[in-house]
């Protein structure tokens, strides 16, 4: 990052290598629309590459970039207009956190991810995201706090709250 502040446009094309994934991955949990969290990826990394000189570069940078992730989501959601989020698929990844797979019959995972993704979708936004951050993105505690702008004490929270919620309505699903 110092090379980037000091104008360098190949250690800035690196930085965009490294983080671009993640980066997209978390616009992608927040928008939940490919073509904006697009858009709000290149905005993030766009403002880093402007913003460069506010740096403190005794610091580390993925918390600092994912801030600017995070605002750049919360700016492009300001700016949509109000209407239902698209559905996006379920990975089969948040189904262990919830219920044990052996009890559920393979003919009856189509079955289960569809009604944890309508139960994900009912949750609200501030419930709803700390979960797809961390068991469909798979960010850690921290880069969830840092990209959301709140505590880890508050994430953790929030986590828990989620999974007791989605456990709760989820309940009769694993008998079926």
């Amino acid at each position: 990052m110092l090379r980037v502040q000091a104008g360098d446009l190949e250690a800035f094309a690196q930085l965009v290598d490294r983080f671009q994934t993640m980066v997209y991955g978390l616009a992608l949990s927040i928008l939940r629309r490919p073509e904006d969290a697009e858009e709000a990826a290149q905005d993030t990394f766009l403002k880093l590459f402007r913003g460069r000189a506010q740096f403190d570069g005794t610091r580390a940078l993925e918390p600092w970039l994912l801030r600017i992730a995070g605002n750049a989501c919360r700016d492009k959601l300001r700016r949509r207009r109000t209407g239902e989020l698209p559905q996006t698929r379920i990975d089969s990844e948040i189904a262990p956190e919830l219920a044990d797979n052996r009890a559920v019959a393979p003919t009856s995972r189509h079955h289960v991810d569809s009604a944890v993704r309508s139960e994900l979708d009912r949750l609200s936004e501030k419930v709803r995201l700390p979960l797809e951050l961390k068991y469909l993105r798979g960010l850690t505690n921290q880069q969830i706090a840092d990209s959301l702008g709140i505590s880890i004490s508050n994430v953790k929270v929030q986590l828990a709250r989620g999974k007791d919620l989605l456990a709760s309505r989820l309940e009769g699903v694993r008998e079926v």
